[in-house]
This record gives structure tokens, sequence and C-alpha cells, in this order.
């Protein structure tokens, strides 16, 4: 049984049927650092579960101003959920910061699930309710907390992610320079 699987049954039970046909219609993909699983203006057609690697997630505040909403790492899902579940453009880039494997559900495959499989609609929607919750407590931080107890926040939340990411993106992320997070680390 795959991660993902995993992940779904420990939700809601599947029976081994469901989770076979599962298992055959789910695509595996390779991500070398750099690509972009999801595009700023266009659809994004697949929800991906990460078994390996980091994501940056980018939104725009200005065309020449990006910032990194959150990072996307192992047993964690790449999706811009907007634009994946309302078929509209997306809003913000989805880059693979690492090399990465990914366990894929086409747009197509999504509604097959839908239709096929008996819990899938209700794990989906549990899924993206604890997304939603985790952004959320994510973004009312970033505006409350100092640049200390953020970072303390993330390395508790990432920490397989802060040793294997450049500092800066961590910074920007943060909403920090970069010479903060270094005096901030020292402290450490």
């Amino acid at each position: 049984m795959n991660s993902l699987i995993q992940l779904f049954t420990t939700i809601l039970p599947f029976s081994k049927e469901e989770q076979i046909f599962i298992n055959e219609n789910l695509i595996t993909e390779s991500y070398e650092k750099g690509d972009y699983h999801c595009i700023e203006g266009k659809t994004c057609k697949k929800l991906s579960f990460i078994e390996n690697g980091i994501f940056s997630v980018e939104g725009y505040r200005t065309i020449d101003d990006s910032y990194i909403k959150y990072f996307a790492s192992q047993g964690h899902f790449a999706v811009d959920l907007d634009s994946f579940f309302h078929q509209t453009p997306s809003k913000e880039n989805i880059k693979a910061l690492t090399n990465c494997e990914l366990l894929t559900i086409s747009r197509e495959t999504y509604n097959m699930f839908e239709k096929e499989i008996t819990n899938f609609s209700k794990v989906i929607s549990f899924l993206k309710e604890k997304a939603l919750l985790e952004k959320y407590t994510i973004k009312s931080e970033m505006l409350v907390d100092n640049a200390e107890t953020r970072y303390l926040k993330f390395i508790k939340r990432h920490p397989e992610v802060a040793n294997q990411i450049p500092q800066k993106l961590i910074a920007t992320h943060l909403g920090i320079s970069q010479f903060t997070l270094s005096r901030i680390r020292a402290k450490k």
C-alpha cells in the first residue's frame, strides 16, 4: 500500500478493491529542482501527493514582487486548491526546490474516483478542511508573531525543510531579512 492510500485509509476506510483501483490510476511523477508543478495564470489540473521532496508555493503582490506563502514537503499535497477544484487560472506558482517524487491524480481521474469510490469525497473534504486550517494558522501567525517566534514555529512545523533549502527562501517566507534570520539562528 502506498503512502497516499495509507493517508486516505487513516481518515475513512476503503475496500481492498477500491485501494487497488486507486493505485492503478495514480500517476508517479518526478520533478527536478526548479521545475514548476503549477504556473500562475494556468489551470491546475493535478492533485499531487508528495512522496519526497520540497515545493515552494509562491504568491504575488505585484508583477515583480513575489513571496513564499508556504512550503509543501513529504506527506503533503502540491496543488492550488482553488484552481484545481474550480478549474480557474491559478494565482500561484508551485516550484520544486529539490528533486521530487509525486503520486498524482489528474482532474479526470479525480472525477472518476468521486463516482466510483464510496468515501473518496469525504476524505478529500476532510483533507481540504485540514489544509485550509493549516494555511489560516500560518497566515495568522505571520501577522502577530515576532520574527524569532515565526522562525521557531517554522522549524517545529518543518524540521526536514530547514536544512534542505537556502536560508534566503526561509527568510523570504518569514518576511524577514537574511541578516535577521542569521542573527536568530546564531542564538540557538
